[in-house]
Parts: structure tokens; sequence; C-alpha cells
């Protein structure tokens, strides 16, 4: 397991966020959850994931985890990183 620590910036949006976060995950073998508050979502490659996501309701500036178990967790989080990074987030 791997899991990192994000704030969310006002300037992507959460319906972007959660659209980015789905994508990924599905590229990847690995389970995918975001974490907030203490409610996880597991990321799948469907419409209600993007939704489940947004219920979340990430504030700008607040604090979420992501977390990756699996065979290529390490490459899941690293592609989730490098495109956070692109975003600004």
């Amino acid at each position: 397991m791997i899991e990192k620590q994000y704030h969310f910036s006002a300037s992507i949006g959460l319906a972007r966020l959660a659209s980015t976060l789905v994508r990924i995950s599905n590229k990847h073998l690995s389970k995918v959850v975001v974490e907030y508050k203490g409610i996880t979502v597991e990321l799948d490659y469907t419409l209600e994931s993007i939704m489940d996501v947004m219920s979340l309701d990430i504030r700008p500036g607040d604090l979420f985890h992501i977390r990756a178990v699996g065979i290529d967790e390490v490459q899941a989080l690293q592609l989730i990183e490098d495109q956070f990074g692109k975003m600004n987030l």
C-alpha cells in the first residue's frame, strides 16, 4: 500500500479532479481510493465513481488522501502525481 496527501486547489475544480482520478485509476490493476474526512471512495471507471468523489465536497485548501494497493501501486500514484503537477494541484 502506498498513500499520499494532497491539498485541493480551487483552480482545477472538483469535477476535473474527480474525472482525472477515475481516468487514471482505470489504467492500473491496483485499487485506488480517495479518502477525505474519514470517508473513502474506491475509484473505478464509472460515472458513479466520479459522482462519489464529487460528493466528498472537498473544499479549496483542504487535505485529502489517495491510496493505491496492488501490483502497480507505485506506477498508479506516480501517474496521479505527474498529472497533478501538470494541473498545478
